[in-house]
């Protein structure tokens, strides 16, 4: 069987608009039915489209399209659609016009929340400071995390720090950006924030703000995301989407560094819009909006393959934002709203249609640069 996986998280573009603009917008909130839940096409084969409430067209199912209440889902003749519903149950999809086969219920696939954390300097050229990669705005499984970070030009060695608790620990690093944090260095517990600093001479990736750093999992929620992850195991899908569905496990219970650790991975050898799409969401979340712009683009690149036309839709959208109010770029921001504009009026979503044609009027009438 010609079995075409396709990976997708419309689902997570309304998290990233969220994590990076402080609140979910109009066009995504009114549209959501089913708010918190995540339910996903998980596998596509042949002809499979959704078409949402209001809108006039059937657009393209791909693997991991989110899929709410009052959607219509039409399979044509011989082609199969499999859903993932947030309880994690798997279902079929029959041949026809049909709803979403998701019954209401404890969702364990979320959408979590979270607002952006500003860079406090301003856009210092790149491998001039070093900047934090991992852990930062995240809680962890292990206690004994990758430590990440940015190289800085021109510079061979780092002192890195964990502070927390009323304790720290340091150790200097040559000729490598990561390291592991020790086992035996201070246990790292439940309860406590931490925070990883990395320093070079005179330069230091120190950022203000008090959600900047990471903490340990309970065991309570370490245990139920272990059993949740071992459900997603059990669905028995090929590896690719295994790991997609974790990392989105991951993300809902803020598990953010490892899920990008995951999706990181995954991509090296599976290039899905999804994939890239998920990743410019967590790093929006995490506060590396250049590391977002690079993913969505790439994204963009990746959806125009696999027909993905909501996908491509959002993640427009999601750029023509970040251009606007994080990198201000207004040419760029017009660009990427004029795409969305176009594939909403496509679809024949007007609420998208309008969020993007009153981003553009905005821009028009502020002038570009």
């Amino acid at each position: 069987m010609n079995m075409r996986w396709h990976v997708r998280a419309s689902f997570l573009f309304l998290v990233s608009l969220q994590f990076v603009f402080g609140a979910v917008p109009e066009v995504f909130a009114a549209e959501n039915a089913d708010a918190g839940n995540l339910h996903l096409a998980v596998s596509v084969q042949g002809q499979v489209v959704v078409k949402r409430k209001g809108w006039i067209s059937y657009a393209p199912v791909v693997f991991g399209t989110y899929l709410q209440p009052g959607d219509l889902l039409r399979v044509e003749g011989d082609s199969l659609a499999r859903i993932v519903c947030s309880d994690l149950t798997l279902h079929d999809v029959p041949v026809g016009v049909t709803g979403v086969p998701c019954e209401r219920s404890r969702p364990l696939l979320q959408r979590p929340g979270g607002s952006i954390i500003h860079t406090p300097r301003s856009s210092p050229p790149a491998g001039s400071f070093p900047q934090v990669l991992s852990p930062r705005r995240t809680k962890l499984l292990s206690a004994t995390p990758v430590l990440r970070w940015t190289p800085v030009a021109g510079v061979a060695g780092y002192r890195v720090i964990v502070r927390g608790g009323g304790s720290a620990w340091s150790e200097d690093v040559q000729s490598s950006i990561e390291i592991s944090y020790p086992d035996l260095a201070p246990q790292l517990k439940p309860g406590i924030d931490y925070k990883l600093i990395v320093e070079t001479g005179d330069r230091s990736s120190y950022e203000p703000g008090f959600d900047l750093g990471f903490s340990i999992l309970d065991p309570k929620d370490r245990k139920r995301v272990l059993q949740e992850e071992k459900q997603i195991e059990n669905l028995s899908l090929p590896d690719e989407p295994t790991q997609f569905l974790i990392a989105h496990l991951y993300a809902s219970y803020g598990l953010r560094a490892e899920a990008i650790e995951k999706l990181e991975a995954v991509s090296q050898k599976f290039k899905a819009a999804a994939v890239a799409a998920l990743l410019g969401d967590l790093y929006a979340s995490t506060g590396l909006i250049r590391q977002s712009e690079a993913s969505y683009l790439n994204a963009v690149e990746l959806a125009k393959n696999e027909n993905d036309e909501i996908g491509s839709m959002l993640a427009h959208l999601a750029l023509g934002r970040i251009y606007q109010q994080e990198l201000g770029s207004a040419n760029a921001a017009i660009t990427h709203f004029d795409s969305a504009l176009a594939l909403a009026n496509r679809l024949g979503d007007n609420l998208t249609a309008a969020e993007a044609g009153e981003k553009l009027a905005e821009l028009r009438k502020t002038g570009t640069r």
